[in-house]
């Protein structure tokens, strides 16, 4: 059984680093990634928060990213596709 949590809907962050943390993912790490990358990082961000505004769990898109053929472990080590 899977645990869903939801957020009020101006916390995206909070949703962010959730889905983050399940991912393995450093929120510091993955926010230097947008800035230094902007590309893969920067659109990865943007998917996450219309999830999140379109009312996705963190379960929701944690699956979908596993799922996709995004290479998220280039982003655990700060080499995203830019």
């Amino acid at each position: 059984m899977s645990i869903a949590y939801y957020y009020p809907k101006n916390d995206v962050s909070e949703f962010e680093n959730t889905v983050f943390k399940s991912l393995s993912i450093d929120q510091t790490l993955f926010d230097k990634c947008v800035k230094k990358h902007r590309g893969y990082a920067f659109l990865l961000r943007n998917w996450i928060k219309e999830a999140y505004q379109n009312g996705a769990s963190v379960n929701d898109v944690v699956l979908s990213i596993k799922k996709s053929s995004l290479k998220i472990e280039e982003i655990i080590i700060d080499k995203p596709l830019s």
